[in-house]
């Protein structure tokens, strides 16, 4: 599936495994644009230019090239469509994405671990040096069907420095892959419920009668209950009579695509179903037309009913969040203030001040 603007505005991850290429799928430039200063700033590179396969993923330690003091940085989020490393402990600039210096991926070292190298005379004692990876070669990948991603093993091609008894054709250094913090554990407090009390059962639902005469005044029970709500003063209910609850509609979710799909094969029944009411109308009086011309005519019939549904539903639906009180509300309003400007119209009284005439009234010549 293509990539959507949601996605990539939130194309920055800390999830170093890879799942999908979709990255390397072209999207319009309209999902780059901005419509207001508060939209996040998002870059892209040409799908040509972007890395398939990431090495450098979040967990890892790099240091960066060119960097004077060659400290090590720990990365804490990529970008797999603008090729952007995100780095904790380094300075960073003011706007930057959560305090964290970004970097192309180009510039990262990888850093293998700390080995120890021959002194560099007889008199010098051993030595200890970070080593990073000039190089990173990775096996075929293959799809992990436990993980539902996919998986290789990269390989240090180059060392800088260069491993003591290694050569530049020599074997390749595997470099294994970070490792997730585990989850920390906390320690049970007052508050804590025991897990026996979590998985206890207190429920005791209570017996059904055997008789299934004797169950049948269940129904004038929960009737009683209901009348009993509605209106608490006339109606009496014995709350300490047992009553079973039925909340399995009530709890499940009527989001999920199995709903949704009973739902539009019910909707598309209900279609059929009308179609041939109304064909079924049309044709049992002709009324001088073919069979043809009726069928047509309950067709349009059809049509127009489908048509007149929808505009129900859709003012139903503006009804019931709230459209026709926001219009009543609206209507009052304006009234109000049509009412306090004739009010001010009417008590309007102008002051006696200079250069101010009062129209003697006109009177009209007759010329004959």
């Amino acid at each position: 599936m293509p990539l959507t603007a949601a996605q990539i505005r939130g194309a920055i991850t800390s999830n170093p495994w890879t799942k999908d290429f979709r990255h390397m799928q072209p999207f319009p430039l309209t999902y780059l644009k901005r419509y207001s200063f508060k939209d996040i700033l998002v870059k892209a590179a040409k799908p040509k230019d972007r890395i398939k396969y990431w090495n450098i993923v979040p967990g890892d330690r790099v240091r960066i090239t060119g960097d004077k003091e060659g400290k090590l940085l720990e990365v804490a989020k990529i970008n797999k469509l603008s090729n952007r490393v995100y780095l904790k402990g380094a300075t960073t600039k003011a706007g930057s994405e959560g305090g964290l210096k970004n970097v192309h991926y180009s510039r990262c070292q990888l850093f293998i671990g700390d080995f120890e190298f021959p002194p560099k005379s007889k008199d010098m004692e051993s030595r200890t040096l970070p080593v990073f990876a000039m190089r990173i070669g990775t096996s075929k990948p293959y799809w992990q069907p436990a993980g539902a991603r996919y998986e290789w093993d990269r390989f240090a091609a180059g060392t800088t420095p260069r491993l003591p008894g290694t050569t530049s054709t020599s074997g390749r250094l595997k470099i294994p892959w970070p490792k997730r913090p585990e989850r920390p554990k906390y320690e049970p407090t007052i508050y804590t419920a025991r897990a026996e009390d979590v998985m206890a059962v207190t429920y005791k639902p209570f017996a059904l009668p055997s008789d299934p005469n004797a169950a049948s005044s269940g129904l004038a029970t929960e009737n009683e209950y209901i009348q009993s709500v509605l209106d608490p003063q006339k109606r009496t209910y014995d709350m300490a009579a047992p009553m079973e609850l039925h909340l399995e509609k009530e709890l499940s979710n009527p989001h999920t695509r199995a709903k949704k799909q009973a739902r539009w094969q019910a909707v598309q029944t209900r279609r059929r179903e009308l179609l041939a009411q109304y064909v079924r109308d049309e044709l049992k009086d002709l009324k001088g037309r073919s069979r043809r011309e009726a069928r047509a005519e309950a067709v349009w019939k059809w049509r127009e009913r489908l048509a007149a549904d929808v505009r129900e539903e859709r003012k139903r639906r503006w009804i019931h969040r709230g459209g026709e009180a926001a219009l009543l509300r609206r209507k009052v309003r304006r009234a109000r203030k049509e009412r306090k400007r004739d009010e001010q119209l009417r008590n309007l009284v102008l002051q006696e001040t200079a250069n101010q005439v009062i129209p003697s009234p006109t009177t009209t010549t007759t010329t004959t």
